[in-house]
Parts: structure tokens; sequence; C-alpha cells
């Protein structure tokens, strides 16, 4: 499930600006069709109000479960080891209507996002998924978040190359797995990595260099290195298009710029 983000009520001049710069950059790229600003405005429109309706809500929710969290609070500075029942139940109750809030908050974005991804054509997708939000355009060249030294899988390939058997078949989903774990740490929010097919490449390599005789793997380490290297830092990780929909078309500055826009038709 995507994280809700409400807007802040403080946002800075500065930064409203530049919103409008991004959606209006991605607006003059998409070419929309008045049905299909109408239909964005719209849904701009039901987002806002859904997530300040939501945003009441929690926070009235979130006043409820504070009060029970200073009982909770109480009970400990008293020197009790066991929170009463009562009080449990009423913290895990709390914590599950917010977290139903939540889900029915993003639930409605999404049925959103994807009435909106339905009415764009094939080649407004395409430029959605293309699209970067700056003000300056940026290098194209280079690849996504800081990709490690391939000096780092050459040390990891030879501790797998001259692990004993045992030691191999307990630890290489780990070592995979942390492999994954570091990659996804290092790309912007919004792009993706498919890791069970990362996983299966990942442990096809590793399996390989376990199998190669030892002057093969002196000579050839590095390479391989090279390329697991590329294979968890791709230069254009796919971008998920419904978090962009959902941050640039769903957002309440969208909704003046396209009203503009329908007014001058």
């Amino acid at each position: 499930m995507q994280g809700v983000v409400f807007a802040r009520d403080t946002d800075s001049e500065l930064e409203k600006v530049k919103s409008r710069i991004h959606i209006l950059n991605l607006l003059n790229g998409l070419e929309l069709s008045k049905e299909q600003m109408v239909l964005i405005r719209d849904a701009a429109l039901q987002a806002e109000s859904i997530r300040l309706k939501t945003k009441d809500e929690l926070s009235v929710r979130e006043k409820e479960i504070t009060a029970v969290y200073k009982e909770v609070l109480e009970a400990v500075q008293s020197g009790s080891v066991v929170i009463p029942k009562e009080i449990t139940l009423n913290v895990h109750k709390m914590n599950q209507e917010l977290d139903q809030a939540r889900g029915s908050l993003q639930a409605r974005l999404t049925a959103l996002v994807t009435k909106i991804k339905d009415s764009l054509e094939p080649h407004q997708l395409y430029v959605l998924e293309g699209y970067q939000s700056c003000i300056i355009p940026q290098v194209k060249e280079g690849r996504i978040g800081q990709a490690e030294d391939s000096a780092g899988f050459a040390r990891v390939l030879e501790r797998v190359h001259f692990f004993p058997e045992d030691s191999y078949s307990f630890k290489k989903l780990e070592i995979v797995q942390n492999a994954i774990d570091r990659a996804k740490s290092k790309l912007p929010a919004g792009y993706i990595l498919d890791e069970e097919r990362l996983k299966a490449q990942l442990l096809k390599a590793m399996d390989e260099v376990r199998a190669m005789p030892d002057i093969d793997f002196t000579v050839k380490k590095d390479e391989i290195a090279k390329n697991i290297k590329t294979t968890l830092h791709p230069k254009k990780p796919p971008m998920n298009i419904g978090i962009k929909i959902e941050h640039f078309l769903l957002q309440p500055d969208i909704i003046p710029l396209l009203e503009q826009r329908l007014a001058s038709q």
C-alpha cells in the first residue's frame, strides 16, 4: 500500500510555485483533451475532499488514542508491569481504527488513480512514465541513486565461492536479500524493483560462481561483480505510473491550472 501523505498547511510560497511548475511541465507534455481535463479536475476535487475529511477523522481518533496512551503512561509510571486488559484492548482497537481509516483513504485515492489512468491514451501514458519533475532539466546519463562500488560485490563473491556447502546453503538467501535491500534503499520514492526476478538472477550468478574452478573465478570475478552491480542499479528502473498520477494529477494545485485552461478554450 502506498503511504498517505497530506499536504502541509504551511507550505512555503517557493514550494507552491515549484509544484505548479512541475505540474504544468507535465500537462504541457500530456496535451490533454477537454474531456480529460474535466475528468482529472473533478478527480482532483474529489481527492481533496476525501483527504480533508480523512484528516479531520484521523485528528479526532489521534486525540482519543493519545488519551488512552496517557492511561498506559500512568500505569507504567506507577510501577505496574501489567497493563490493565481494558486499556490494552482500547489501544489495539484504536490503532486498528486508525489503520482502517488510512486504508480507506488510500483505496478511494487508488480508485481515482485508476479512473485517470484508464482515460489516458497510450502515448500519454508513455509521457507520464518518462516524466521527471524538475525546474531545470537534469542530465539523463548516469544511474539512479548511488550505485555501490563493484569491488564490494567482488568481495562478497569471493566469500560465496569459497564457502563450505553447508554455509552457502544457509547464507545464500540472506546474501541475496541484503543486496536487494541495499539497492532499494538507494532508489528514489516511486521507483520499484522486480525483487523475484532479481533474486532468481542473483542466485543463478552465485551458483555459477561456486561451480567455477578457482583460476576461472579469479580471472572473471571483477566482470561478474560489475554485471551484478548493473543488475541491481539499472539506468531506468520502472516507475509506478499510479504514484505519478497521485503525486501530480490528484494534487490541489492542479485544480486552478486545469480550470484556467478549460476557461481559455
